[in-house]
This record gives structure tokens, C-alpha cells and sequence, in this order.
């Protein structure tokens, strides 16, 4: 009984490991398709009854632990950086979802399973603002533009539905192997006849999307117009309302001197990482900006904060063309929920239409959210900027989360980090170029994009398969309840 409850002990530890590869920085991308299958094994039949919780809570400690740790740092304290402890003590003391699955003769083990996931998901897109998408696990997959077409059809969630439902119909097998060598008498049978019905059914499935993503991605127009772009990063390590080194007239010059030099390389739009200026372009230095932008002939994607005392905080981006007109501003939507206020220019999602095509800008966490680059696409942005200013270790994870944005929507991405990442990337995923340099160097990225096709089915459905899996969850919750209610009215 010990050997087996400490095999539990370290398989669960091992699912935890394997996810936590199969993300960057490491990036064993495979490893996400099995990893759920030793907790699975160790909670059905390593441990007992009572004790069957601790799989998934270890699971979770040894992956989302370090996971997060490394993810927020300590910059926004303990609670965040033991964020992945503190979820394992929930999931310990709450999930009790086992008791349910042998009282249904595993009828609904893979079902249960892979909506309760993949619901929570959508929740914590709801309500958790500081985490949103981070560490979905269809983000291990970002190097892999054979596998992730689909999304532009079924979004991120899809593609974690699909993951996880090879996990689970993988680990249902198992039990039924496991059963025949070594059955505890504590424990429940699992159909064969219904184990190898879900085998063939996710079989069925997984040809199907990597099948449609092979379509996908070699039908993508090779003919698209090709635009040269560029991301600068200046090497200034804080956000420019926080910089008590270098000031503003140090800032524009180092700006000048690498857009100068982008443009060099034949750079037609230049974009800038997040917050680099702490002044409205169009109030201060707006000459210099215009000859600058005169004097290249690339339209310029300019980011700033406004932190003046008596004004509203402002964190927004502004596009300057070569003739030396400003855009529209874009506010940042998604903040991070702790301390950062609201943008009063935040809603206007707006697209502006050049020569090169249209273009649009998001700002830094509104990548991490579906929404935003879905409206603007949908109001025809082909090519759009993704400004980020780093905290903890999020610029390893950054250019994952931006990738997906620009499958599901078709849409090119240039992602401009202050500290630690910049990419360039095409619409069907894959990478044009990338810098993840953790020291914060200076840095000048160019490449050829396509422009991008136009709308995906993604773009206009929007995250239905989320929200069919949260109506799954819930109603897996409630069929819980009523199930422990007929089987034991008295403790209800």
C-alpha cells in the first residue's frame, strides 16, 4: 500500500514535469498530448479513495508552481509568485470529482474531464485578469504551424480541447490495461468496449484537425503583397513614467537613431514597445516626430503614457504616417487588475488604412485576451502591433500568446517587448523573426510579412468552443450534485 501510494505520489509530480516542458522556455512541445496521463493514472488507481485529490493538486504544484513563479516574479508579491501553490491546496481540498466518475461507471470520465478544463479556462479569462490566457496548453504548440491552423476556425480553445481529449482518451486506455494486470479491489472497471470507442473517436478527430491544418496552411495565398517591417527596442529597462535616468530628450534620441537605422533596411512601418515616451506626441516634440517620419518615409507606431499630475492616466499608442499625420489614439482595454488604471480612450478600437494596407495596434495585455485583436480584425486590420513592457519572466511566454492571436485571426502580428522578447510573425504562425533576449539589449528586428488573408471564421464565431466547455462544466457540477443527492439524500 505505501509503494503504491508513493508511485502515486510520483507520477502525479510527473504530469506536473511534462507540462511544465512542454512550455517555453523549454519547449518539448509533444510532451503536452500525454502529459495529463500519469495523474490520471495515479488518481483512479494509485491512490484511494480519500486521497485521489492529491494527483491533480500535485500535478498542479509541480507545474504551475515553478510555472508562475518564473511568470510574475516577485514584482507583484507572494500571493502571485506561490500563485501555483496556493491553487494545488485548492484543488486538494475541492476536487472531488472521482467518487462521481466510478458512480457513473466512467461513462462521462473523458467528457467530465475535458470540459471541466477547458470551461475553467474561460472562466479565469473572465475573472482572473492578471493570469487570462497564460498557460493555456495549446500555447506549447506555437512552433508548430502544421499542428495550429485550426484555431482560425475554433480559436485556442479548440485546440485545448482537442489536446486534452487526447490526454484523456489516452489515460482511459491505460486504466483498462492496467485493470487487466494489476485491478486494485478498491477500484471500479472501465469499459473496454466504451475505452476503445473514444479511442477511435479521438483518433478520428485528431487526423481531422491536423488533416484540415495541413489544408490550411499550404492553401494560405502565396501571393499576398509583402510589407517590410521593423520593431526597435531602445534598451531602456522601465517604462518612461518610471525612468528617473533617462529623460525624455534622451529617449527620442535613441528612438531616432534605431528608427533611422531600421529604415536603413528598407523598415515601411516601424513599430516601438510599450510606454516608451511619457508625453503625448501630438502635444510634445511633435516636429521632431513628423521630420523624423518625413525624413524615413515609414509610418511610425509611437507609444506613450500620459502620468501628469491633474490629468487622467493614459496608456496608449498613436500611428504616425511618413507625411507626417497622426492616427487616431488606440487605449489600452485589458489591464492587469492590480493598481493599473482604466485608459479613457480605451473601446476605441481603431484601424487605420494606408498604401500598405490596414493597420492597428493593441497594447501589451489585450494580446493576452481573444477580444481585442478579434474586433480588429474584424474591422479589417491585417497587420497589427502588439507593444509589451515585460514583468517577471512574461516575455518568454509573450510571442505564444501573440502567435495565436494572429492564427485566429489571420492577421500579422509584430510584438515589440522593452525587456525580453520581440517577434515578427505571419499569419499562419509562423516566425518571421525573434529576439528573446533576456538582457534587455538593444535591439532592431526586420522582416517580410504577408498581409494577411481575409477573415477567418474564428474572427466572426468568436471563442464558442470556451463557451460550449463552461456550459459543459457547469453542467457537469450540477449533475454532481444531483448524483451524490440520489445516492445519499441525507448529506444534501
Amino acid at each position: 500500500m505505501k509503494i503504491r501510494f508513493l508511485s502515486g505520489i510520483l507520477l502525479s509530480a510527473l504530469s506536473g514535469i511534462l507540462i511544465l516542458l512542454s512550455f517555453p522556455p523549454y519547449g518539448i512541445w509533444p510532451l503536452a498530448w500525454i502529459g495529463l496521463i500519469p495523474c490520471l493514472i495515479a488518481q483512479y488507481r494509485f491512490f484511494p479513495v480519500k486521497w485521489s485529490s492529491l494527483a491533480p493538486a500535485l500535478a498542479i504544484l509541480f507545474w504551475l508552481g515553478p510555472f508562475l513563479a518564473r511568470l510574475f516574479g516577485s514584482e507583484f508579491g507572494p500571493v502571485f509568485e506561490y500563485l501555483g501553490v496556493w491553487i494545488a491546496l485548492l484543488i486538494f481540498f475541492l476536487q472531488k470529482e472521482r467518487k462521481f466518475i466510478e458512480s457513473t461507471e466512467y461513462r462521462w470520465f473523458i467528457l467530465q474531464g475535458v470540459t471541466g478544463w477547458v470551461g475553467f479556462e474561460m472562466v479565469r479569462v473572465s475573472f482572473i485578469p492578471l493570469v487570462a490566457t497564460s498557460g493555456f496548453i495549446g500555447y506549447t504548440q506555437s512552433t508548430q504551424p502544421w499542428v495550429i491552423q485550426p484555431v482560425s476556425i475554433f480559436g485556442i480553445f479548440g485546440l485545448d480541447l482537442v489536446i486534452l481529449l487526447v490526454n484523456f482518451s489516452l489515460a482511459q486506455g491505460l486504466l483498462v490495461w492496467f485493470d487487466r494486470q494489476w485491478k486494485p479491489s478498491h477500484a471500479v472497471s472501465v469499459n473496454g468496449i466504451a475505452a476503445r470507442r473514444w479511442g477511435i473517436i479521438t483518433g478520428f478527430i485528431l487526423v481531422a484537425w491536423i488533416g484540415l491544418s495541413v489544408i490550411i496552411l499550404l492553401s494560405f495565398p502565396k501571393d499576398t503583397p509583402k510589407v517590410r517591417v521593423a520593431t526597435v527596442r531602445p534598451g531602456f529597462a522601465l517604462p518612461a513614467h518610471r525612468d528617473s535616468v533617462s529623460n525624455s530628450q534622451v529617449r527620442f534620441d535613441k528612438f531616432a537613431i534605431q528608427i533611422r537605422e531600421a529604415a536603413s533596411k528598407g523598415a515601411q512601418i516601424i513599430y516601438s514597445p510599450e510606454m516608451l515616451f511619457n508625453f503625448n506626441p501630438q502635444a510634445e516634440y511633435t516636429e521632431q516626430f513628423r521630420m523624423l517620419a518625413r525624413e524615413t518615409g515609414a509610418y511610425l507606431f509611437i507609444t506613450y503614457t500620459v502620468s501628469a499630475e491633474g490629468e487622467p492616466w493614459r496608456n496608449e499608442s498613436v500611428m504616425l504616417s511618413p507625411a507626417g499625420n497622426f492616427s487616431a489614439v488606440y487605449g489600452k482595454n485589458h489591464t492587469w487588475g492590480i493598481g493599473e488604471p482604466t485608459t479613457p480612450t480605451a473601446g476605441n478600437f481603431v484601424v487605420y488604412d494606408t498604401p500598405l494596407g490596414k493597420l492597428a495596434g493593441l497594447i501589451c495585455h489585450d494580446a493576452n485576451y481573444t477580444d481585442i485583436a478579434r474586433k480588429l480584425s474584424y474591422r479589417g486590420a491585417r497587420i497589427i502591433a502588439a507593444p509589451y513592457c515585460e514583468f517577471g519572466g512574461f516575455g518568454e511566454q509573450a510571442w505564444n500568446n501573440v502567435l495565436f492571436r494572429a492564427v485566429e485571426n489571420r492577421t500579422a502580428f509584430i510584438l515589440s517587448g522593452t525587456n525580453t522578447v520581440s517577434a515578427i510573425i505571419n499569419p499562419d504562425g509562423t516566425v518571421v523573426a525573434l529576439n528573446t533576449d533576456i538582457k534587455g539589449s538593444d535591439t532592431i528586428l526586420v522582416g517580410n510579412i504577408n498581409a494577411g488573408p481575409d477573415h477567418a471564421p474564428y474572427t466572426k464565431l468568436g471563442d464558442i468552443m470556451g463557451w460550449v466547455s463552461l456550459a459543459g462544466m457547469i453542467f457537469f457540477i450540477v449533475f454532481q450534485i444531483i448524483e451524490q443527492h440520489n445516492k445519499h439524500p441525507s448529506r444534501v
